[in-house]
């Protein structure tokens, strides 16, 4: 059976899935020696499988699949923050995080339009849904069914939406009617705007990132911040934009068809102070609701306590304070300790010399002791 490929694309409008695509599930052999690149220069991430061969193909994955269909959904969030008064010190949130979580959307939309594929086959059919779960190039597999050129800062860019937009894949045990989509008119421009507008060069060149130097990965990788690249992280509490505000092919993009889901779980400009002292609930009720709640409570307050020290609002200093003293997380009081030695002034180095001698660990003490000594 070889399922309509027209068929498939009503059936997909009718779910609200607008971006559609199809290739076979033949493996992307042209792919390896990009990925075998990656690991020799030690750019993978923990966040990703490092077996070149289980990235090429689903036949890694259990299942017989013969097609896979992508689909790209815009992220159903504000797309400007809300205006307000400079009078609390605020962080920054990316645009992927501002609504209701894009997996979810995105799961939702693709199960609806699996069912849908069964239901109209007269034979059984087998299918998986993915997004963001799965060893497979998503954004290559994208790009080959033509719903977007590839930029220079390596994201996948929609005619529609621009880079604006969440990937998944749906993978079937059937052949789908094969199609012939016309040429993207728009190419990169390769005019280096992304690369300039990184903050800290992460892109090393075109089309290679350096996800160590990345502040969208480095607001979700756990653990100590590199104290070289606080300073660059600005008011940064979850992503980056920078690359993608700065690139000319998301300038006048559509608007996204899902703005009525745009509920800011997380504020494009949460207040700080807030942040730090939100408890589990609060958490779960608000943030934990979007892409950036995986990351968890202390990953992003850590965050937020180096946007408070770059923020250069001593407002924070009596909070931070309290953070340093009774706060039971190192990582929290590390961060804290930094961020006070950035703000400066009598009371911040009080707390940090008394964290110098009293605090239970060294990692905190010796950065309390950085901190102090960049003052004098």
């Amino acid at each position: 059976m070889v399922i309509n490929n027209a068929l498939l694309k009503e059936m997909a409008a009718s779910c609200g899935i607008g971006q559609l695509g199809v290739v076979s599930a033949a493996p992307l052999l042209y792919t390896h020696r990009r990925l075998q690149r990656r690991l020799d220069e030690n750019r993978s991430t923990p966040f990703e499988e490092n077996n070149p061969a289980k990235r090429l193909s689903p036949a890694t994955l259990p299942g017989n699949y013969r097609s896979i269909i992508t689909v790209a959904i815009p992220y159903a969030a504000p797309e400007k923050p809300m205006p307000f008064k400079p009078d609390q010190p605020r962080g920054k949130v990316a645009r992927c995080a501002r609504g209701i979580d894009y997996h979810r959307l995105v799961e939702e939309k693709s199960f609806q339009l699996a069912k849908l594929i069964a239901n109209k086959s007269t034979a059984e059919i087998s299918y998986r849904v993915l997004c963001d779960r799965s060893p497979l190039l998503e954004r290559e597999l994208a790009f080959k069914a033509k719903l977007g050129l590839i930029g220079e800062n390596c994201t996948l860019i929609n005619p529609r939406y621009g880079s604006y937009v969440t990937l998944g894949t749906i993978l079937v045990d059937r052949e789908i009617e094969p199609e012939h989509p016309a040429p993207l008119k728009k190419h990169c421009l390769r005019c280096g705007a992304c690369r300039r507008a990184c903050p800290t060069g992460a892109i090393t060149e075109p089309y290679i990132l350096n996800p160590h130097l990345c502040l969208s990965y480095l607001t979700q990788a756990s653990g100590i911040f590199p104290r070289e690249l606080r300073a660059k992280l600005g008011q940064k509490v979850y992503g980056c934009d920078c690359c993608q505000e700065a690139c000319p092919l998301n300038n006048k993009v559509e608007s996204s068809p899902y703005r009525e889901l745009a509920f800011s779980f997380f504020p494009a400009e949460p207040l700080l102070h807030a942040m730090l002292t939100m408890t589990q609930k609060e958490f779960k009720m608000t943030i934990e609701l979007t892409s950036a709640g995986w990351r968890g409570k202390t990953t992003l307050q850590r965050n937020a306590v180096i946007a408070a020290g770059n923020s250069g609002n001593k407002t924070m200093v009596p909070l931070l304070t309290r953070l340093l003293q009774n706060d039971t997380r190192p990582v929290i009081r590390l961060h804290t300790a930094w961020a006070l030695g950035k703000l400066g002034g009598a009371k911040a180095r009080f707390a940090l010399g008394k964290a110098r001698q009293n605090d239970p660990e060294d990692s905190v003490k010796k950065e309390a002791h950085k901190s102090l000594l960049e003052q004098e």
